[in-house]
């Protein structure tokens, strides 16, 4: 053993041990989300030119031929929960909430997803696409505004993924906040297909509703977690 040998280096971890710095990750998020903001601007594009797309009256065929006792009143609870009157005492209740128990960036974070709300119903004004006709699909709910994106899908996906992310910092029993986090993915995952299933949306509206809910909750969340 040689007497003048050093201490043992130990190889570093992180970000620039694997040769990816937090620059290099900050423009491919950029680069991900410009990609992201043209796919929706494309799907606009064509939403304000066809009132459906290719595919959208068979998917919308085949959610609402589900025939299952229990789904109708699950579909009418999720969409309850995206309706306006619900969505916005909800939003400001929970940000209360966490401001309460001191999660004051959490607490502004929720009440940033209604931001994404709100630039939906001016998107609705610029597209001006329909709503599916009795016609074509079964229409089982009154709605009046137009059609792209689904308000329903993108209110509801970025308040409870942004709810799914913040948890951790206020929720520290694992088996509840397991459960918790299980039921916000059940409620975005069935925020769109409920919109389907009672005839007001086409599937592309509410695919539009999902990207737009990311494209508007992605950066701040990603910063957050980031920085926490």
């Amino acid at each position: 053993m040689n007497a003048d040998s050093g201490p043992t280096q130990v190889p570093t971890t992180g970000p620039k041990a694997s040769g990816i710095s937090n620059r290099e990750l900050l423009r491919w998020g950029v680069r991900v989300w410009f990609l992201v903001a043209v796919l929706f601007l494309v799907m606009a594009g064509f939403a304000a030119a066809f009132d459906r797309f290719p595919g959208d009256e068979a998917v919308a065929d085949g959610l609402q031929d589900i025939d299952i006792p229990v789904l109708g009143g699950y579909v009418e609870f999720v969409n309850l929960l995206g309706s306006a009157w619900v969505y916005i005492p909800l939003t400001i209740i929970l940000a209360l909430a966490l401001g309460v128990v001191r999660a004051g960036w959490e607490s502004l974070l929720v009440l940033f997803t209604a931001g994404a709300r709100a630039s939906n119903s001016v998107l609705k004004e610029f597209v001006e696409r329909p709503r599916p006709s009795e016609e074509l699909v079964e229409v089982s709910e009154t709605a009046h505004n137009f059609s792209f994106p689904s308000g329903h899908t993108v209110g509801t996906a970025a308040l409870f993924a942004v709810l799914f992310f913040v948890l951790p910092a206020v929720v520290h029993w694992r088996p509840l906040r397991w459960l918790l986090q299980a039921a916000c993915l059940a409620a975005i995952i069935s925020a769109g297909p409920a919109r389907v299933y009672v005839g007001v949306h086409w599937p592309s509206d509410v695919i539009a509703g999902y990207v737009l809910a990311l494209l508007v909750v992605g950066p701040p969340l990603i910063a957050y977690l980031r920085l926490r």
